[in-house]
């Protein structure tokens, strides 16, 4: 049993053909401690409570994050994207419904499970969720858990809406309090290191050079589920979704239909428990000028459910179906689930405006590394 998770890092680079960097470094140190302190079997008294891990996209948050979660008890540890996280909290939020402190009993079930857990892509834009949240971590830290959360915005500006900033502070400050809170802001990112390309994200561009995107979609589903796509409709939560062809590990879309409607982070989910294999076409471009807008407390999407005294943000006409389009990209990505794209416009220009230019470049990170031989033969479509 290795009992230094520093040479458990250091061996990690070495595996995989990672370059050192010396601030991944300093947060496999801090992150020492705690795996020593779950390893050796000490007690829950003077244990570190967690840390809070923030900085630009692609240098090493979720990396070292998983590394550590993989090298501790699966019994004894949990590890959630946030919003699967947090959609699981309130499935068991409704199933406590009428019990006193519904929250307290959530943490101490937690806290009788695990010692260990870990949230990736950590945010507040929600202000409902952020007093569950607030309430739970609490609850968990108060029990002994070992919290650790990866993030791309510092503790004080979790929340973006400053109609909530003074409901918000307690929250960040009892992370600030309680937690390490470590900057990981080396200078690479590591998701532009070098990949073997394997495209997975078409641009038809001038048809008269390019060949039709959306018959490289064809063609890619065709190859990987081996049959040919048919018209269909596929039920996600109990509502129909028109599809382009579905199998039984392929499912392709047209855009409008899985992320201009009503559609959310279950619906994500739902998908990603069921398929290997996303295809989406006929992706627009997403970034647009962002005007004042009156938003309806409580709602998903800024353009309805308009009504007196509602207050005011600044939305683009586009920025509902960026935001779905963020949130499945995020679950996708999570899950090692393969995403084949056709874009109206070139990637880089997917998103050239708006209010959600800071949310946007983790996508377009993202989408960059599941555009590379290395992460498809992870998923196990690159052989």
């Amino acid at each position: 049993m290795q009992t230094d998770f520093i040479d458990i890092y250091q061996h990690a680079l070495t595996q995989q053909g990672y370059q050192q960097d010396p601030q991944q470094q300093l947060l496999a140190e801090a992150l020492n401690q705690i795996y020593q302190s779950l390893q050796l079997g000490g007690g829950k008294k003077g244990q570190p409570q967690g840390i809070y891990i923030w900085g630009p996209v692609g240098r090493g948050k979720t990396f070292l994050m998983d590394l550590l979660f993989a090298h501790i008890a699966e019994a004894t540890s949990l590890r959630y994207h946030f919003h699967r996280f947090m959609a699981q909290i309130h499935q068991q939020l409704r199933e406590l419904q009428g019990k006193a402190d519904p929250l307290e009993l959530i943490a101490k079930k937690l806290a009788r499970q695990y010692r260990l857990i870990c949230f990736d892509e950590f945010f507040l834009n929600d202000i409902a969720d952020a007093m569950i949240l607030g309430k739970l971590i609490k609850g968990l830290l108060k029990h002994g858990v070992i919290l650790i959360t990866t993030s791309n915005r510092p503790p004080d500006n979790l929340c973006k809406d400053p109609l909530f900033e003074d409901r918000v502070k307690p929250i960040t400050a009892m992370i600030n309090q309680q937690m390490q809170i470590f900057n990981l802001a080396g200078d690479t990112d590591h998701r532009l290191r070098t990949l073997t390309p394997a495209p997975c994200v078409f641009y038809s561009g001038d048809q008269h050079q390019s060949p039709d995107s959306d018959q490289q979609l064809n063609k890619l589903y065709t190859h990987i589920s081996q049959v040919t796509p048919c018209p269909d409709e596929v039920i996600v939560l109990q509502r129909p979704i028109p599809v382009r062809g579905v199998s039984a590990e392929c499912i392709w879309f047209d855009f409008e239909h899985i992320c201009m409607g009503p559609r959310s982070q279950m619906d994500y989910i739902d998908l990603a428990n069921r398929f290997k294999h996303v295809f989406i076409s006929q992706i627009p471009p997403l970034g647009s000028h962002s005007h004042e807008q009156i938003k309806a407390r409580g709602t998903e999407d800024g353009i309805e459910a308009v009504k007196a005294g509602d207050r005011q943000v600044l939305l683009g006409s586009m920025d509902d179906p960026a935001r779905r389009f963020i949130s499945l990209v995020d679950e996708l990505y999570d899950r090692n689930i393969n995403l084949f794209l056709s874009l109206e416009v070139p990637l880089e220009q997917l998103y050239g405006e708006g209010s959600l230019m800071f949310e946007f470049a983790r996508t377009l990170s993202r989408l960059t590394e599941m555009q590379s031989l290395e992460y498809q033969r992870s998923t196990g479509v690159a052989e």
